[in-house]
């Protein structure tokens, strides 16, 4: 493969020439830059990671943390992730925070083997963020937010998004309404719980103990809140569950018990993940823009990287309502409330 003064010297141009091309430096004529890349794909010459790191003081690479990373709406993230990583040219390094403690965790980002840091699994009762924050790197927080956290946010608007939930469902008449959560140690349980019950104060309604299960995040914990909330007299005619999976858990959980879907319930859930769509849950949702998050997040990063000065940037995108057969596809209210400041 040779060296880069190898290629100068085959391609006749100086090595200074050949390193502009190898970063894609605009100031490089067209036919020069063709000539080298016409060498570089005969040698086969691939650069030197670690050498160009040492030079340009850059790897590349962003390193993603993520917890979860086979559920759907996970998957669906690391995947957006990936691919616009790719074609800006960049590489990933995924840790799975699930598998690696926190001390592991906060080895890596202090060793600074990346540019930059994406956080997809920010929670209250962990330090990650502060470390990640704390080491210099850029860092942005995606998908889930951390109040007054001194780095780059990029978050669907949760608690309008389940504002609009609880709006859709009283407007449909419904009046005993059950809610499926989790502990609120996450920002996107937090405000879709808190938007949720905020429709239901305004139209005098509450979700009422009974009628809230508070569990996990799978499938699983869904069916069991189905029999808790479902196997009894007066249950609820309606039920929000505050992620698509935990709805499907539901959905299957209706269907052992033989109440219908939804002619004696209606169910929403929350992330308008693919299988929603799937013609056996059908699901009414609530759409995070997981594409949008994504790109502006990376976005605020790269501009982190070039330029580390200035003030935090906190950036909530619109989640829509998408009504399916769940809930007889009857459209949304078109009326929305104001996300408390």
């Amino acid at each position: 493969m040779g060296t880069s003064r190898d290629l100068a010297r085959l391609a006749g141009v100086s090595q200074s020439t050949v390193s502009r091309v190898l970063t894609n430096h605009p100031r490089v004529r067209p036919e020069t830059r063709a000539r080298v890349l016409k060498v570089l794909a005969e040698t086969n010459y691939t650069p030197h990671a670690l050498a160009r790191a040492m030079k340009t003081g850059r790897t590349d690479t962003i390193g993603v943390f993520m917890s979860r990373v086979t559920s759907p709406f996970h998957a669906t993230l690391l995947d957006v992730i990936a691919r616009r990583l790719r074609s800006l040219g960049l590489h990933m390094t995924l840790w799975d925070v699930e598998h690696d403690d926190l001390e592991a965790s906060s080895r890596f980002i202090q060793q600074r083997l990346v540019d930059g840091l994406v956080l997809t699994c920010a929670t209250f009762d962990t330090s990650l963020h502060t470390v990640a924050v704390a080491s210099g790197l850029p860092t942005v927080l995606l998908h889930r937010g951390i109040d007054d956290l001194a780095c780059d946010q990029v978050i669907g608007d949760n608690w309008q998004g389940a504002f609009d939930v609880g709006r859709y469902l009283v407007d449909a008449g419904h009046t005993t309404v059950g809610l499926v959560t989790s502990p609120l140690v996450v920002s996107t349980a937090r405000d879709r719980e808190q938007g949720f019950r905020a429709a239901l104060d305004e139209a005098g309604l509450t979700v009422s103990r009974r009628n809230t299960v508070v569990g996990g995040f799978s499938h699983d914990d869904g069916h069991r809140a189905a029999h808790q909330l479902l196997a009894r007299r007066n249950p609820p005619s309606a039920i929000f569950a505050i992620t698509d999976v935990l709805a499907f858990g539901l959905l299957d959980g209706a269907r052992s018990l033989g109440v219908g879907v939804p002619g004696d319930l209606w169910v929403v859930g929350y992330d308008n993940t693919d299988m929603a769509s799937w013609e056996a849950f059908d699901l009414t949702t609530v759409n995070q823009p997981v594409q949008a998050i994504v790109e502006t997040g990376l976005d605020l990063l790269r501009r982190r990287i070039t330029d580390p000065v200035g003030s935090p940037t906190v950036v909530r995108l619109p989640c829509e309502l998408v009504p399916r057969g769940s809930t007889g596809n009857t459209p949304p209210p078109v009326t929305r409330a104001a996300r408390p400041s």
